[in-house]
């Protein structure tokens, strides 16, 4: 007569949830942190910024005529700051969300 009882196996060892959060924060696979990520990032849009800035620059002591790419270069600067301030933005709405939950 077959048993209708499963023998258990033991369980593997299990990470603690803090020790895996702190892994997810810290890498993504690439090797590089968050932080990381994040600082490039930042550092990527004052660089659009700064290209900006240079071609308006160029465009009005009339070192370009090209006023295609200065266009060009000023909607990328806008684009990225606007993206950085709505993931800002979101990232502080969630933030206090987290902080107002009941435990």
């Amino acid at each position: 007569m077959p048993s209708l009882i499963t023998p258990l196996t033991p369980l593997k060892t299990i990470e603690p949830i803090a020790d895996r959060a702190n892994n997810i924060i810290k890498t993504d696979g690439s090797g590089a942190s968050f932080e990381q990520k994040l600082e490039q990032a930042i550092s990527n849009v004052r660089g659009l910024e700064e290209a900006s800035n240079k071609a308006s620059y160029d465009l009005a002591v009339g070192n370009t005529d090209d006023l295609n790419s200065v266009m060009l270069t000023a909607t990328k600067a806008q684009m990225a700051i606007q993206m950085t301030t709505q993931i800002t933005t979101r990232a502080v709405n969630t933030y206090r969300e987290i902080m107002q939950m009941n435990i």
